[in-house]
């Protein structure tokens, strides 16, 4: 039996519809507006979270609704969808195939279902509690490698690990490291679970940004955890490793 099935069912549906909706929108010069929190925002962004509330208000009534683009809106269960539409606008925006859709549902503020979808480079990765993790439909796992001389790291930007107090620590860490890039976003945590690198750090983040790296890692067979090393999706930051690096993560990153 397959763990919370009808769920995931329902959020792979969803992001495959918002996935029409985004492509349609994709590298066509789009006019971009800045939101109060001088982040940018597109039609594509609002559309696709709209459609996604609409099917989530259809299917699972009951259920409350976190959104980037429309905030919360509550429900009478014990379960709430979170929604980033396009998790990486800015890559979105220039034409940069790396931006994703995120989807989690948690329970009791736990993920139990969680999906990455890439949908301009037509991969969808997803988990479930106790189902194990999936690429496009087949089991995947982090990496086996456990030390950070032999690891790929990865971060948003380097500018913003500086402006975060965070730059020397980074920077020690980096030339540890084998390779470091800077493959932002959602898509840096989808190399982690996938099994291409070992560690993507994010030093600021919301909860539709992370709620499904939290059920993802975990039945990747990795880790994903706060700055603070908490199992949090709420503490504005956020760490994926194979697990095997992540604590050595976490003290290198620890503020002096």
């Amino acid at each position: 039996m397959i763990a919370y099935r009808e769920e995931t069912e329902l959020a792979l549906r969803m992001a495959g519809e918002a996935k029409k909706i985004i492509l349609s929108y994709f590298r066509t010069g789009l006019q971009v507006e800045t939101k109060s929190d001088n982040s940018p925002v597109t039609i594509a962004d609002r559309e696709s979270e709209e459609a996604l509330r609409n099917l989530m208000e259809r299917h699972t009534p009951d259920y409350g609704i976190i959104g980037e683009e429309f905030g919360t809106q509550a429900g009478k269960a014990d379960r709430e969808w979170v929604i980033d539409p396009i998790d990486g606008t800015k890559a979105f925006i220039h034409g940069v195939p790396l931006f994703g859709t995120l989807l989690a549902l948690l329970e009791g503020g736990k993920p139990i279902v969680g999906v990455i979808a890439l949908p301009a480079l037509g991969h969808v990765l997803h988990a479930s509690l106790g189902g194990g993790c999936l690429l496009d439909g087949k089991p995947c796992r982090v990496s086996a490698v456990s030390r950070l001389e032999d690891s790929l790291i990865l971060d948003g930007s380097i500018s913003t690990m500086e402006r975060l107090g965070h730059g020397p620590a980074w920077a020690a860490l980096r030339a540890r490291a084998k390779l470091h890039r800077g493959w932002g976003d959602c898509y840096g945590h989808f190399m982690v679970a996938t099994g291409c690198a070992e560690a993507m750090v994010d030093p600021v983040v919301s909860v539709w940004d992370v709620a499904p790296m939290a059920i993802i890692l975990p039945e990747a067979g990795g880790r994903f955890s706060a700055l603070s090393g908490n199992d949090s999706i709420t503490e504005k930051s956020g760490i994926s490793s194979n697990g095997l690096i992540h604590d050595e993560i976490l003290k290198g990153m620890a503020k002096k």
